[in-house]
């Protein structure tokens, strides 16, 4: 097995014999394993679709060579290259899984879309074009200009969005533009412009004050929430909210300012969501007489939204037919799925290509697997907070694009599972991996391959903060 064969870049240099005690520990062969995890999950996989979904275990055989060759072939290259084989194998898997689930949904529940395989294979190239052109745009990210046009980026994605962006699926949320046959998610976007942005923010090569960093970070964070009220979307301001704190919190110096701060933000958070069930009460009547004006017709969807999620949070009863109706049925989807998938074809969950991807994966596949996805979703955070930490040695710039991304996967995993169970508010946003969907699914998988490149050499390839040309793509 030549394939899982390390390659030793340095075989031309004569090397002196050292002891033992002398020694550093270094990566063995037994790293090739990770490759071989996500391969046996794979033919796995293809049982329990057989199982669950007959007529879609023909089409899971075309994926599966594909499959196969990319997490040999990108495995092998990780390994050759000192990653972290550990992060491969959960992204190897948690994608395997989501093909699996994907073609079982197609076959078992109604849904609105229908996968598609080119779709998959098209968010792997992007992600590759994506990685490659990294090295070009870090170099961007410690000039104090790029701060300025990641604020006029965002500024133009809400803008677009507002005059041109339109609803698909009928929530009420106008994310999405088409061009032609195809359709973007622009929200997904603001993503990517936000991890540029703080990256940026806290590069070494810029001396910031506490104030200039708060000012501008602050801009950014009110940018998002105007253009997320406007288009009637919070679902991703969510996760943009908690990557704001949570990076000011860990990479800003101690000091009163950000203290504060923070304080501040945590007790006006507390205080809108007292407002929207005020205004729910006051603007209810008005809504359904049809007297809203230009402010609160703005208003009343995010108000609505709000006042529903948590009210059905907390009673799942309180609207069963309206908007407890999804988790209700994720609810009763779980009570009879078992260890390995449930066996009364019970598919009347509404939007689990999407929202309910997780419970559709429990309902079909079982409970152990959602635990085992769940494990693979704290492997990925594991492995970038590890990363994370090391490049915070070298260059504080990579180490917030290695948070913000460990972040955007996990935390919004974390957030969809956690609500389309009903244990928090369901923010109505798409799982990585499990989910459907063209933008996202490249988004994650270029996300994952940052991570991945970033991992090379444990970050040597960007001490002192330039990358090393030599050891680029």
């Amino acid at each position: 097995m030549r394939l899982f064969q390390k390659k030793d870049a340095q075989q031309e240099i004569p090397v002196t014999p050292v002891s033992a005690a002398e020694t550093e520990p270094v990566q063995t062969e037994k790293g090739s394993g990770y490759i071989v995890i996500p391969i046996l999950l794979e033919f796995v996989l293809g049982a329990f679709v057989w199982i669950q979904a007959p007529a879609a275990a023909l089409t899971y055989l075309y994926c599966l060579v594909p499959m196969l060759l990319l997490s040999a072939f990108i495995g092998t290259y990780v390994y050759n290259r000192d990653g972290d084989m550990k992060l491969f194998a959960a992204v190897a898997s948690l994608s395997a899984i989501g093909v699996a689930l994907q073609l079982v949904i197609d076959e078992v529940y109604t849904t609105y879309t229908v996968f598609s395989p080119l779709k998959a294979a098209a968010a792997v190239v992007i992600a590759i074009v994506f990685v490659l052109l990294y090295d070009l745009l870090r170099k961007l990210l410690n000039h104090s200009f790029s701060i300025y046009i990641m604020l006029a980026f965002s500024i133009a994605i809400y803008a677009v969005l507002y005059f041109w962006g339109y609803d698909p699926n009928g929530m009420g949320t106008s994310a999405w533009v088409r061009a032609g046959p195809i359709t973007v998610q622009l929200t997904d976007f603001t993503k990517i412009a936000a991890v540029m942005f703080y990256s940026s923010l806290f590069s070494s090569k810029e001396n910031r004050s506490e104030t200039s960093i708060l000012v501008l970070s602050n801009a950014f964070f009110l940018i998002n929430l105007a253009g997320s009220v406007i288009i009637h979307e919070l679902g991703s301001f969510f996760i943009l909210y908690f990557l704001h704190i949570s990076v000011l919190y860990i990479f800003m110096e101690k000091g009163n300012k950000k203290r504060n701060y923070l304080l501040a933000l945590a007790g006006l958070t507390l205080a809108a969501l007292g407002t929207c069930f005020v205004l729910y009460r006051y603007l209810r009547p008005i809504a359904e007489a049809g007297g809203l004006n230009s402010i609160t017709s703005i208003l009343w969807p995010i108000v609505r939204k709000v006042y529903l999620r948590f009210s059905v949070t907390a009673n799942i009863y309180f609207d069963p037919y309206g908007a407890g109706y999804q988790l209700l049925q994720g609810k009763k989807a779980l009570w009879i799925a078992g260890l390995f998938g449930n066996r009364v074809n019970f598919n009347a969950i509404p939007v689990v290509e999407s929202d309910m991807a997780f419970i559709a994966l429990v309902n079909s596949f079982g409970m152990i697997m959602g635990f085992i996805a769940i494990l693979l979703f704290v492997r990925i955070m594991r492995s970038g907070s590890k990363l994370c930490m090391h490049l915070l040695e070298t260059s504080k710039a990579d180490a917030v694009v290695v948070y913000g991304l460990t972040v955007l996967l996990f935390a919004q995993a974390m957030l969809v599972i956690l609500g389309s169970c009903n244990i928090i508010p369901l923010a109505g946003l798409p799982i990585p991996f499990l989910s459907r969907g063209g933008t996202y699914q490249a988004l994650v998988f270029s996300f994952c391959g940052l991570l991945l490149h970033m991992s090379e050499y444990q970050g040597s390839r960007y001490e002192g903060g330039e990358a090393d040309e030599s050891e680029a793509f």
